[in-house]
């Protein structure tokens, strides 16, 4: 077994919690000039896997995740989050209101289901990740609300069988899942999900 240690994303440039001056160089050396200066690169001469949050916030892009693969050695590791219409719908459907402001109802509804278009989107943004061998999982993270129930076990089990020949890691925080925990198990292992 191999044990890989990192963080939950590599850029925090401002603000109470930025990294400039505590894990990044404060003032950048010629090796690290200000102009060139890589924050993955460095970040993975340290890690050697990191979980990325903003294929949360949108789709991820097959020239980004190319990128990232070709700035890092190749023992690195990506863990993706699953975009929010997969797992966070309502604030997806927020997240949209709040750029098209008026479009509440019936169609921005239909938006916020999940489409075989849409996983087939994520898919081909991470592809040059799951290619180069470097997909460490895909994390599924629902909110608390999302309740061990009929509907929610069988949306689960459809996700988890549209992403099956990736690994995947679900967090479950309704207690509810644990609650039935042999049964939340047994879900988990028939997709080979952590």
């Amino acid at each position: 077994m191999s044990v890989h240690v990192g963080t939950s994303g590599w850029s925090y440039p401002s603000g109470k919690g930025t990294w400039n001056g505590l894990f990044y160089p404060a003032t950048r050396s010629r090796r690290h000039g200000t102009a060139d200066f890589d924050e993955l690169r460095f970040y993975a001469e340290h890690f050697d896997t990191v979980e990325v949050n903003t294929t949360f916030y949108g789709q991820p892009r097959a020239e980004v995740t190319a990128g990232w693969v070709a700035r890092t050695p190749a023992r690195f590791t990506f863990s993706l989050k699953l975009y929010q219409k997969f797992t966070h719908p309502k604030m997806f459907r927020e997240a949209a209101l709040m750029t098209a402001p008026g479009t509440e109802g019936t169609l921005l509804d239909l938006l916020a289901e999940v489409t075989r278009g849409d996983i087939d989107e994520f898919r081909a943004g991470i592809e040059p990740i799951a290619r180069a061998g470097r997909l460490g999982a895909l994390l599924a993270q629902f909110p608390p609300s999302f309740r061990n129930a009929g509907p929610s076990r069988d949306y689960l089990a459809q996700l988890l069988r549209l992403l099956g020949d990736y690994p995947v890691a679900v967090e479950l925080r309704h207690r509810s899942w644990s609650d039935a925990f042999g049964e939340t198990l047994q879900l988990l292992n028939a997709f080979q999900a952590a």
